[in-house]
């Protein structure tokens, strides 16, 4: 996992997957923002780097003019659950995540409003670095991605005296 860490990385990513599902012409329709950030402090030493804190967010994707005539809605819905239920693996261990929540108003016979707001929670991870820009436990780090390696053989040895 070298590629660069980003904040917010499944709220881009699930908007990547909606851009692909309801094409190109109805993804213009399509504004994406990122509110009501939280952080919680729980840093945890994985080996090669820290998971700092937990980022708590709420996404929200808001279609002006969605085509409801064009591309059924429930479509659009089935997959945001899927990809959540593919990709987010942390929502099965959170009691703090809602599922997605939809609000529709329907502007005229061919067009609505579509409102999709979606809390998300992901680890904010840091690599140690001397000229990184995070200052934490007398050292320098980077907010980055890092390895962990699992083990695939235990051995234990007991002594009995």
């Amino acid at each position: 996992m070298s590629t660069q860490y980003q904040n917010g990385y499944k709220l881009r990513d699930l908007k990547a997957f909606i851009n692909e599902i309801v094409g190109a012409k109805i993804a213009t329709r399509m504004d994406c923002e990122m509110g009501s950030v939280s952080l919680r402090l729980n840093p945890k030493n994985m080996g090669n780097g820290f998971d700092l804190m937990t980022q708590q967010y709420v996404a929200e994707f808001l279609f002006d003019k969605f085509p409801y005539n064009q591309l059924d809605p429930a479509i659009l819905f089935a997959n945001v659950g899927a990809w959540l239920m593919d990709n987010d693996s942390s929502r099965e261990d959170s009691d703090e995540l809602g599922d997605p929540e939809i609000e529709i108003v329907i502007e005229d016979e061919r067009s609505a409003e579509v409102l999709i707001t979606i809390e998300f929670e992901e680890p904010v991870k840091i690599i140690e670095d001397t000229a990184g820009p995070v200052y934490f436990q007398n050292k320098r780090w980077r907010i980055q991605e890092y390895d962990v390696y699992v083990a695939e053989k235990f051995q234990l040895t007991v002594n009995h005296a």
